[in-house]
């Protein structure tokens, strides 16, 4: 890092703008007696022990009172950064925030992004998963991610990554004494428990790796686009799941030519959908960049759904990828039920009726969308990965126990099994920050908002 890491740094941790409060932390070494030249109770801040508070008003350069304040007092080691730390409620005027800030900045710097998790990690107050979960936790947009988020920083994934750390220690040992000990008259190594092992602990990785796909769902979002011919009901759609008029919905066919994105929570799911030009043979211009837009956004989604306008009904079009394509039977307010059925059964895809018209006519479709969520989901204790770092480092893990397998079967020698097992150790490291380059660390704060 190219700045100290116990300078004492202040930012405003609630947002800017009018509010009851507003509050800024001060953190770092002698920020306590830094507070206290501008404290009207400073002998009583000076000797004030941790996690107690102190009401009195800070005054400007001048000792002029700016605004009465509350003071939160932590002592180190028992803050958020693990420093000494002063949290600083004020009124929430924007002006007597400002003021106040820029008084404590005459003796401390400006926290940078980011900078007080930084130093709760320095300190060893979190390890990296559970700093870049904070961030998760501040940007959550839906219930689920906001449960993946808070279960990573209580400790759950990182505590399994230092499970498996310890389990490949242990097999590096064995191997080691293989090693060291080979020429002695030690009873052999049991390479048949230690295939087990081996094998045992790939599995797990693997199922890591592969909870992954549902993590990623659940922090980036389930992108859902909204395809089909002009006029089979995409717009009207669209609107119903935003439960607003935000689409324009015509009798016209080629109303929209360019697409429309909005996000909505589906069940605590993150959903972000895209509501798409009308797919045909067209030479106007515009509507042919709208179509290839359209296609475009349909080879992105996560889910496409096809609508057809179940009233007029022929036959169905070819699919580009039918894997991810489900067939929505639009306007199923205007046939019947034994119409519809047969036109589930002619359509050799998942199929789901859907009538904006009739109260609960989208629950069908609601519940094949939820099934398509949750088929990824792994059951039973394994921890939810929604990091894409996380997950390459777990794939890089993973395929150097795959080596030290391999190594072992084919006889290698144990010096190139404990080789394969301390890649695969240095890729656990990697996660929980055991070792983390400094480029690594100011990518991952830099996307912290500067109050945390």
């Amino acid at each position: 890092m190219s700045y100290s890491l116990s300078e004492p740094i202040v930012a405003q941790i609630t947002p800017s703008g009018t509010a009851a409060i507003a509050v800024i932390r001060i953190s770092g070494k002698d920020c306590i007696p830094l507070v206290a030249k501008h404290f009207s109770q400073a002998d009583k801040l000076i000797q004030a022990p941790g996690n107690s508070i102190l009401h009195g008003y800070f005054l400007d350069e001048e000792g002029e009172p700016i605004d009465e304040v509350l003071l939160y007092v932590f002592r180190a080691p028992k803050s958020y950064t693990g420093d000494d730390t002063v949290e600083l409620s004020c009124h929430g005027n924007p002006r007597l925030a400002a003021r106040i800030l820029k008084t404590l900045l005459l003796s401390a710097r400006m926290a940078k992004p980011g900078e007080f998790t930084l130093r709760a990690l320095h300190n060893g107050k979190l390890d990296l998963i559970q700093a870049e979960a904070v961030n998760d936790l501040i940007n959550a947009p839906t219930r689920k991610s906001e449960a993946a988020a808070l279960s990573q920083l209580q400790g759950d994934l990182s505590d399994t990554i230092n499970e498996l750390l310890e389990q490949i220690i242990n097999l590096r040992m064995r191997c080691e004494l293989g090693i060291d000990f080979a020429d002695q008259d030690l009873p052999p190594i049991d390479e048949q428990a230690l295939a087990q092992d081996l094998a045992s602990l790939h599995h797990r990785l693997q199922q890591m790796i592969a909870s992954a796909a549902h993590g990623r769902l659940i922090r980036e979002g389930f992108r859902i686009c909204l395809a089909g011919a002009p006029n089979s009901g995409k717009s009207s759609l669209f609107n119903a799941f935003l439960k607003q008029n935000r689409a324009i919905v015509t009798p016209h066919p080629g109303t929209t030519r360019d697409y429309l994105e909005e996000s909505i929570s589906l069940e605590g799911y993150w959903v972000i959908l895209f509501d798409t030009a009308g797919l045909r043979e067209s030479t106007d211009l515009i509507e042919k960049e709208g179509i290839r837009l359209s296609k475009q956004l349909m080879s992105e989604a996560d889910l496409v759904l096809y609508l057809i306008d179940a009233s007029t009904y022929e036959d169905l079009p070819e699919l580009e990828s039918p894997d991810k394509t489900l067939i929505v039977l639009s306007k199923a307010d205007l046939v019947d039920k034994a119409r519809l059925q047969e036109l589930k059964d002619k359509i050799p895809h998942d199929a789901a009726a859907a009538s904006v018209m009739e109260e609960g006519g989208l629950d069908e479709l609601y519940a094949t969308i939820l099934s398509r969520l949750e088929h990824n989901k792994e059951d039973g204790d394994t921890p939810l990965v929604t990091n894409t770092r996380h997950l390459a480092a777990l794939q890089v893990c993973a395929g150097s126990l795959g080596k030290a397998q391999a190594a072992l079967k084919q006889q290698l020698g144990f010096e190139f099994v404990a080789f394969d097992l301390i890649a695969a150790s240095a890729a656990l490291e990697e996660i929980i920050g055991l070792v983390s380059p400094d480029d690594l660390l100011n990518r991952i704060f830099s996307n912290f908002c500067i109050g945390k």
